[in-house]
């Protein structure tokens, strides 16, 4: 028994470094909400929201080329590259509109 609880224990350890790594950026991957002017909000696929800031320095991607600021549109699937903070966005990457987030609602 006390083998299996230092085996848990040593688990939980590594997997809670290899989450704090230092200096990399964290992914987060949703659709958008909301989307304001210096930020947007993304209903997350685990059912959270988040707000995340965008900057003037914040990069779009769209069919894995470069988009716009423009390109988004709430209902929009993204998946958001974030800053080591995750308050802010690095990259977004524009996916597909969400049928199931439309204003249209179910046909």
């Amino acid at each position: 028994m006390r083998k299996i609880l230092i085996l848990l224990l040593v688990a939980a350890f590594a997997a809670g470094a290899a989450f704090a790594h230092g200096g990399k950026s964290h992914q987060l991957l949703g659709t958008v909400k909301e989307l304001h002017e210096n930020h947007l909000v993304v209903t997350a696929i685990n059912g959270h929201e988040a707000t995340v800031a965008l900057t003037p320095s914040t990069q779009y991607e769209k069919d894995k080329k470069p988009a716009k600021r423009s390109d988004l549109t709430a209902g929009t699937r993204v998946s958001v590259q974030l800053t080591e903070d995750d308050k802010s966005a690095v990259k977004v990457k524009i996916g597909k509109q969400d049928d199931t987030h439309s204003e249209h609602g179910d046909h």
